[in-house]
Parts: C-alpha cells; sequence; structure tokens
C-alpha cells in the first residue's frame, strides 16, 4: 500500500467508513431524539388527560348520589321506615325505597350495591351485593359521611364510598344513603386513554396498584418514589417490578392522594431505533464494499478524481450535506462512485427535511390538543353550573342553598351582622297542578321565580328550595327588613296574573310565607322559619308570618 493508488484506495475506504458511521450516529440520534420529544409530549398530555377525566367522573358520581339522596321518596319514607319498621306504613315505605333503590341500581352498573343507614347507623335496607362494613366505619357514614370516600378495602375488593345525608323536609338529617363503587370499574374509563402499547395505572398513597387500564391489579405494587404534589410529571426509563425496563411517567391526583402512572415497554417504545440501526447497518455494509471495490479499481487508472472523491467526502463528514461533486473528466466507473455519492447525499438532506416536517406536525398537534383542554376546561365549567341550577326555575338549586348558607351563618356569626332566612310555599300547588296539568304547574313555578327575583337584592339569594317552596337567604337584614321584604314578595305573587282564563273559581296563587333571623344555631335558624311558615298556613295563607323571639 506504499504506492499512490495504494495510498488513495487507502483514504477512499477510510473516509467512506468514517462518513457511513457519521451518517448513522447523525440518522440514529436524529430518530432517537424525535422519539423522545414524541414520547416527553405525550406522556404528560395522557397523564393529565387521564387526570381530568377522573376528576369529572367522581364529581359526577358524588352529585348524582346526592341528587339521589334529595328525592322525596327518600325525605318522606326514610323517617316513616327508621320509626315504624312492623307497621303497614313502615312496609309501604319499605317497598317504595326498595324499588327506588332497585331502579337507581340497575340504570348506575358503576355501584356494585346501595344501601341506607338511619341516624343512629343502622342499615334499613340495602341492594346489590352484600358489603361487610366494620362497625365505626357505619358510625362515621351514619353522621358525617359526604361525597366520595377514600380507597377502602372490603370482602376482599378496593371500593369507595359515595356518600350523601338524607334530609327531612325540615332541613334535619334523618339518615344517609351510600353507594358502594368497586374500583375495577375504572379500568373501563382509563382504557378510553389511549396509551398505544403501554399501560395506565392508578398507585394508592401505599404504593399499591389500585386500577390499571388493563384490567385487575390486586397485589401488585409501583417500587418507585411517588412524585410530589404540583410537580409537573417527568419521562424516565426504569426498571419496573417485574424487571423489565419500561419507559414512564407519574402524575399526583390530589382529590384522593392517588398517583397516575403510565408505563411503555422500552423495546416497544424505541423500536423505529432497532429497525433504524439494523437498516443503516445493512446499508454502510454495502456502501463500503461498494466504494472499497471501486477506489482499488479506480485507484489503478487514475487518482485526480479519487482525490476529488476524497476532498468532497471530507466536506460531507464535515458537515455540508448539501455535497455536489462533478465527474464529467472521469471515468464511467468513478462518475458511477459520484453519482451514487451524491444521490446518498440527497437522501440524507431529504430524510432532514421529512424530519422537519415531522417537527412542524408534532408541533401543531400539541397546538390542537391544548385547543382541546381549552374546551374541556369550558365543559367542566357549564357542567359545574348546572350542577347548582334548577332545571325548571333557573334558579339555585337547594344543594347550592345549603352550601350558602353554611358561608352565610359563619359569615354573620364573626362579623356580628343580622341574618333572616324566608321559606316561600305556594298556597294549594296540589290543587292548581292537578287542575292545570303538571305543564301548568311548572308554568306556575317559572312565573312565580321571576316575580321574585324582581325583587330580592342582587346580594340576597333565590333558591328554590323543592317542589314548590322557595328560600331567600338575605344577609346584613334584620327581622323587620325581611318581613318587608317577605311582604313585598307575598304582594306582587298575590297581585300578578298567572292566567288568561282562571280554571275555577280560586282566580289567583298567592303564597305563605315564614320568617326567622339567625340567632347563632343554623339548625334553629330553618326550625324558626318552618315554624312561622306553618303558623302562616294555619292562619289561612296567603300571609307573613315571623318567628318569635322566644321559640
Amino acid at each position: 500500500m506504499g504506492s499512490l493508488p495504494g495510498r488513495i484506495s487507502l483514504f477512499v475506504l477510510a473516509a467512506t467508513l468514517v462518513t457511513s458511521l457519521a451518517v448513522t450516529a447523525i440518522s440514529l440520534r436524529a430518530v432517537q431524539d424525535f422519539l423522545h420529544a414524541k414520547i416527553d409530549a405525550k406522556f404528560p398530555e395522557l397523564l393529565h388527560s387521564a387526570s381530568d377525566k377522573l376528576e369529572l367522573w367522581f364529581g359526577q358520581r358524588a352529585s348524582e348520589v346526592q341528587v339521589f339522596a334529595s328525592t322525596r321518596i327518600l325525605a318522606d319514607d326514610l323517617p316513616r321506615l327508621a320509626r315504624e319498621p312492623g307497621t303497614a306504613r313502615g312496609r309501604r315505605a319499605m317497598r317504595e325505597i326498595h324499588q327506588f333503590l332497585s331502579h337507581l341500581h340497575g340504570s348506575s352498573p358503576q355501584y356494585a350495591s346501595l344501601f341506607l343507614l338511619d341516624d343512629r347507623g343502622r342499615r334499613l335496607l340495602s341492594v346489590g351485593d352484600e358489603i361487610t362494613l366494620p362497625e365505626d366505619l357505619t358510625e362515621w357514614l351514619a353522621t358525617e359521611a359526604t361525597g366520595v370516600s377514600e380507597v377502602l378495602e372490603l370482602d376482599g375488593r378496593f371500593v369507595q364510598l359515595v356518600s350523601a345525608g338524607v334530609e327531612s323536609r325540615g332541613g334535619r338529617r334523618t339518615g344517609s344513603l351510600h353507594a358502594v363503587l368497586v374500583l375495577e370499574a375504572l379500568s373501563g374509563l382509563l382504557a378510553t386513554t389511549d396509551v398505544g402499547g403501554g399501560e395506565l395505572f392508578v398507585v394508592g398513597s401505599e404504593g399499591d396498584v389500585l386500577v390499571s387500564s388493563g384490567g385487575p391489579s390486586h397485589g401488585r405494587r409501583f417500587e418507585r418514589d411517588l412524585p410530589e404534589p404540583e410537580i409537573e410529571p417527568t419521562v424516565v426509563d426504569y426498571n419496573n417490578g417485574a424487571g423489565e425496563r419500561v419507559v414512564g411517567s407519574a402524575v399526583s391526583f390530589p382529590r384522593f392522594g392517588w398517583t397516575l402512572v403510565v408505563e411503555e415497554s422500552y423495546d416497544q417504545a424505541f423500536q423505529p431505533v432497532v429497525s433504524s440501526i439494523r437498516r443503516t447497518f445493512g446499508i454502510n455494509l454495502a456502501i463500503v464494499v461498494l466504494f472499497g471495490l471501486g477506489a482499488v479499481r479506480i485507484a489503478k487508472s487514475i487518482a485526480r478524481p479519487i482525490a476529488d472523491l476524497s476532498k468532497g467526502v471530507q466536506r460531507f463528514a464535515e458537515g455540508e450535506t448539501d455535497v455536489v461533486i462533478a465527474g464529467h473528466s472521469a471515468t464511467p466507473e468513478i462518475r458511477l462512485l459520484i453519482r451514487t455519492f451524491n444521490a446518498m447525499t440527497a437522501r440524507l438532506h431529504q430524510k432532514t427535511r421529512e424530519l422537519e416536517q415531522s417537527r412542524r406536525e408534532v408541533q401543531q398537534a400539541n397546538v390542537r390538543l391544548t385547543s382541546k383542554n381549552d374546551e374541556l376546561s369550558q365543559l367542566n365549567e357549564v357542567l359545574e353550573q348546572l350542577s347548582i341550577t334548577d332545571g325548571l326555575t333557573k334558579l339555585h338549586n337547594h344543594r347550592y342553598f345549603q352550601d350558602h348558607l353554611s358561608r352565610e351563618v359563619k359569615r354573620a356569626s364573626r362579623n356580628e351582622e343580622p341574618l333572616a332566612l324566608i321559606l316561600i310555599d305556594i298556597d294549594h300547588f296540589k290543587s292548581w297542578n292537578d287542575r292545570l296539568g303538571h305543564a301548568g304547574g311548572d308554568e306556575i313555578l317559572r312565573k312565580i321565580a321571576a316575580v321574585m327575583s324582581q325583587l330580592v337584592r342582587e346580594t340576597d339569594l333565590l333558591a328554590r328550595y323543592g317542589g314548590e317552596e322557595f328560600a331567600v337567604l338575605a344577609g346584613d337584614t334584620d327581622l323587620e327588613g325581611a318581613v318587608a321584604l317577605a311582604e313585598k314578595l307575598r304582594a306582587r305573587v298575590s297581585n300578578t296574573s298567572f292566567f288568561l282564563e282562571p280554571p275555577s273559581d280560586r282566580h289567583q296563587v298567592t303564597v305563605s310565607i315564614g320568617v326567622a333571623v339567625f340567632r347563632g344555631d343554623k339548625k334553629r335558624l330553618f326550625n324558626d322559619a318552618d315554624r312561622a311558615l306553618y303558623r302562616a298556613k294555619a292562619a289561612g295563607r296567603d300571609c307573613v308570618v315571623a318567628a318569635d323571639e322566644e321559640e
């Protein structure tokens, strides 16, 4: 190899090999970086999407059980069932409640069972699977539980209890309704999030895998440290509990102290890189052989074209991907080699443009995902508003009124400001409903709501408390001011024409009103107003009665 052709051949072979390795390294690095970028963007989006779905799903479960518990059937029949279990009224109440709960259970497959407790923790009735509850848990459920509980392990299953208090018409808690939610029901919800060939699962605060998108997970544990709340998810690769190398990410789910984890096999995630290595190795081997044979033959006949080619290769190795070598004066073999080299650089340049196009498409996809997240946030706001609004009158509903009352009572106690409660009941509403039909009764409710809305202040809360009952919570208002407002409401309703042609001898819709002021006890405030309303009914209706201070 001491001759010029030998040295040229050796140089060409070395340059070809170096160039091939450089191209391989650049290509593989670009593919690997591209896949890393896609995974880094994909996994956090998957986790946030799954977290939003879970948050919305659990919010819906709490809302629907609250709605179930606030129905008139439970409000009226639960006290009878608890007080008179062996009487005819008690048995009739048992049948009606059992029929109601059976209907709910049949239409709500996510619940394994539903059961009722009285205010002392006795189980009155249940439908669905039998669940054994510890005695201390039963006492807590009967007196305080509301919303969705933490995860419990009962009868060998991970479950959660969705609870809501049952109140009488007077606002007294007479018992509680509980729905047993088996965590395996979340598998279908998690499976709606597309994780490709990976798995999405929920980890409890102690590291137990509660449920996964792949089905049952009882007995599995997550061996890595759980992320702190408020920390944005990052993508890392590690060995899971089975010793398999995976790519994964995790994010905290604050509602229950859970962690959402997504994992995908490392080999599957980076399969394109492995395929690229195999293809590139074959291409490199072919290029080296081709260039080696050509170099030996070319070096024996002419050195200058080889030198030109070597210079072109060197330029390419230095980063000039658009190198074009002219081979007009070369032999046919060298011209073929030059054309091959030029075609290779052109393909590399094309691949570079395709990678750039892919990067832009990923950016556009991220923009679309951001837009979808914004739409989901807007839908969540609409759902939240619907959950606190009465669909018929468009006033706030019983649930919102109770929450607002608790805040106002605390504020009144803290600032020592007066607070008044006005309870309003439509006189003879059942008779109107029977005469006009449900559509006519609904129209009366809507019109009375519209009439009273014109008289209350913006700082007052007018709500439909239930059925034909309305309630006004007036802050910074003493008994005299509350009575004056109640009298305005009564007079405005009495003077409003509800019908073009009266359906009976009674030509006007009227209301009876009870008024009370806060005296340091929220329960007493309701009882005072309710007794005043009862006295207004007894006094002949269409009047306002204020609670006595001695009551």
